[in-house]
C-alpha cells in the first residue's frame, strides 16, 4: 500500500498548531508567581492579625520555598509572634540559596533584638545595611534599640528614616509614634498617627497610641474612644498581652478623667 505524505500546502497548519504550543503551552514556566497570598499575609500583618499573616505566607511558600521576599516576610512574621527559633531557621534557608543576601542578617538582627541582644542586633542591622541600604526593617531594629536605651531622638532620627524607605508601613508609624510619645511631643506624634489613619484604620495600636497622645492631651473623651477601638480590636484578635495594657491604660483614662462608664 502506498503512503501519500502531506503536501506543503497541509503541513502549513500543522507547523502553526506546534508553534502556537510552543508559545503558548509553555508559558506558565515563565511567569513569575502569583504574589496574591504575600500580599494578603502583608496586609493582614499590618492590620496585626498574624494568624492570617502567618497561614497566607505558609501558603505561599509551600509552593515556592525558595522565594527570598516569602522567607524574609514570614520571618518577620515569626519574630512578631515570638517564633525566635524558627525565624533563625527561616534566616538559614536564606543563607543556604545565597549567603551574601542582606535578608538574612536583617532577619538575625531582629531575633537578637527580641532577644534583648542589642550589641549582636545592631552589628547585624548594620551589616544588612551595608549590603542593601534600601532594606527598611534594620532601621526600625536600631530606632527601636536607640528608643529602649534612652537615646530617644536618635531613635526618633533612625525611625524617620524607616519611615521614609516604606511610608505605609503601619508597624513602623506605631514604632515612630512610641518615640515622639516618650520624647513627650504629642504633636508630631498625632500627625504620624492620623496619617497611619488613613493608610488603615482598624489597626489596634494605632488607636491605643493616639489614646495616649489625646490622654496626654487632655482630651479624655478622644482618648476614651479609642482606646475602646483598641481594647475590642485586640480581644478579637486574642492579642492577649496587649488586651491587658489597653484594659490598663482604660482604667488610667477613666480615673484620669473621671468619665462614668
Amino acid at each position: 500500500m502506498k503512503i501519500q505524505l502531506p503536501t506543503s500546502k497541509s503541513w502549513l497548519p500543522i507547523l502553526l498548531s506546534i508553534c502556537f504550543l510552543v508559545a503558548c503551552g509553555g508559558g506558565d514556566e515563565n511567569e513569575g508567581p502569583d504574589r496574591a497570598k504575600i500580599e494578603e499575609a502583608k496586609q493582614a500583618f499590618a492590620e496585626e492579625n498574624f494568624d492570617k499573616a502567618k497561614s497566607n505566607a505558609e501558603y505561599f511558600l509551600a509552593q515556592y520555598p525558595e522565594d527570598i521576599e516569602a522567607l524574609y516576610f514570614y520571618a518577620q512574621v515569626l519574630i512578631e509572634t515570638k517564633q525566635i527559633i524558627k525565624a533563625r531557621e527561616k534566616a538559614n534557608e536564606i543563607l543556604a540559596i545565597d549567603p551574601t543576601l542582606a535578608e538574612a542578617k536583617a532577619i538575625l538582627g531582629e531575633v537578637h533584638y527580641k532577644r534583648k541582644e542589642f550589641t549582636e542586633a545592631l552589628d547585624l542591622s548594620r551589616q544588612a545595611l551595608k549590603k542593601k541600604p534600601t532594606l527598611q526593617v534594620p532601621y526600625r531594629v536600631i530606632g527601636e534599640i536607640y528608643l529602649r536605651k534612652g537615646q530617644i531622638k536618635e531613635g526618633i532620627k533612625v525611625l524617620l528614616e524607616a519611615h521614609k524607605l516604606a511610608p505605609k508601613d503601619v508597624e513602623t508609624i506605631k514604632k515612630l509614634t512610641a518615640g515622639y510619645l516618650k520624647d513627650k511631643n504629642y504633636t508630631e506624634a498625632k500627625k504620624y498617627l492620623d496619617i497611619a489613619l488613613k493608610i488603615k484604620d482598624n489597626v489596634p495600636g494605632i488607636h491605643y497610641n493616639l489614646a495616649a497622645v489625646y490622654a496626654n492631651m487632655g482630651e479624655g473623651q478622644k482618648a476614651m474612644e479609642h482606646i475602646e477601638i483598641a481594647l475590642a480590636r485586640y480581644t478579637k484578635l486574642d492579642t492577649f498581652f496587649w488586651v491587658g495594657k489597653s484594659r490598663d491604660l482604660r482604667r488610667l483614662i477613666v480615673r484620669k478623667f473621671k468619665i462614668a462608664e
